[in-house]
């Protein structure tokens, strides 16, 4: 019975020496394969891809070369990825997603999705304001000639604080404004401004200068009647003061 004992102590023993050669063996093997890969020329920076922004051609440019500058050359592997995303944000912070990944064997790929004005709020001071209603940092004076503005919209001191616009009168302009992105004959003509001060009774302009009485419900329905009404080779929009939308067919006021 000892000798039993003694004999499967010992093949125990050897079990254990036997896992942990393997464990070693397979450790090593991990290490010289990691080596391998951040030393190979085959896994070294070689090209930076943009993707999903909306910079222009000049700036893609300047941030691939900038990343470039800084890591081609090096391994793939030892990128901090996390690290080049901040080091972005930080050059971007109205950037409202910035991942960095890698491509391989030799490419860096960098998506960099840049918050995009839609309207500027017309408070104490113009605020661009992107689809969520977060505040842009910097409003640039060629936004306004082809985003709309906003009036209604009070911009108080908790929301420059949080960076962003809470108000109910701006969801209900931007929910207005992706609507009619949607009616494509309407959109073409281009939205010069949105008055939200009665949310009962909304009004926007066209660029044209055509005042549209849209009401504060059922924008889907008004604003396919206003297309309709548009369409008619009869109306000439530069005789139309304004057109109200808020009945079941639409009543055009002459000028």
């Amino acid at each position: 019975m000892k000798k039993q004992k003694k004999l499967k102590k010992e093949d125990l023993t050897k079990s254990a020496v036997n896992i942990l050669i393997v464990a070693v063996f397979l450790a090593s093997l991990f290490f010289l394969f990691k080596a391998y890969l951040y030393r190979a020329d085959y896994f070294r920076l070689k090209t930076v891809e943009i993707r999903d922004t909306f910079l222009d051609q000049k700036s893609i440019m300047v941030v691939r070369s900038r990343l470039l500058n800084t890591y081609k050359g090096k391994s793939v592997f030892g990128l901090n990825l996390k690290g080049i995303a901040g080091a972005l944000q930080n050059s971007y912070p109205d950037a409202k997603d910035i991942v960095a990944r890698i491509a391989l064997p030799d490419k860096l790929v960098v998506s960099l999705k840049l918050r995009k004005a839609v309207c500027i709020v017309k408070s104490d001071r113009p605020y661009a304001v992107d689809q969520d209603g977060v505040i842009l940092p910097a409003l640039d004076p060629a936004i306004s000639a082809w985003v709309p503005m906003v009036e209604g919209v009070s911009v108080r001191p908790v929301d420059r604080k949080a960076g962003a616009i809470s108000s109910p009168a701006l969801k209900t302009a931007i929910g207005l404004l992706r609507n009619i992105k949607d009616v494509k004959i309407v959109a073409d003509y281009g939205i010069d401004n949105i008055d939200v001060r009665d949310p009962g009774n909304i009004v926007f302009y066209l660029k044209n200068g055509v005042e549209v009485r849209i009401g504060g419900e059922h924008f889907k329905e008004r604003l396919a009647l206003l297309a309709k009404t548009v369409k008619d080779p009869r109306l000439a929009l530069d005789r139309i003061k304004y057109i109200d939308l808020r009945f079941d067919d639409a009543v055009i006021g002459p000028r």
